[in-house]
């Protein structure tokens, strides 16, 4: 999965908690479950970046490439976790708005 598709997966996120009444109990917990796999994506994508910046052979344009991406990954777990948080915040059938 690239980043163009975890951002599309995000926003597909972001909707369905802004329709959290009509969710139902097997949607709520389909989304918490891929939330929680872009979230492990994210921190695998994270480390990944790290253990090449650790890389004493990058050189530096190479290097704020590679920050850059990691930030962006950091950014897009941050905001997968609001929607995990969110919809762990749900009890099965509440019809609460986040």
């Amino acid at each position: 999965m690239g980043i163009r598709d975890f951002i599309r997966h995000l926003e597909e996120h972001r909707e369905r908690l802004q329709r959290v009444p009509e969710l139902s109990d097997a949607e709520r917990e389909e989304t918490l479950r891929e939330a929680e796999t872009m979230v492990g994506m994210a921190d695998a994508a994270i480390r990944e970046l790290e253990s090449v910046i650790g890389n004493r052979r990058i050189n530096l344009p190479e290097e704020h490439a590679v920050r850059f991406a990691q930030d962006v990954f950091l950014y897009l777990r941050e905001e997968e976790e609001k929607v995990k948080e969110a919809l762990r915040g749900l009890a099965p059938g509440d019809a609460a708005t986040p």
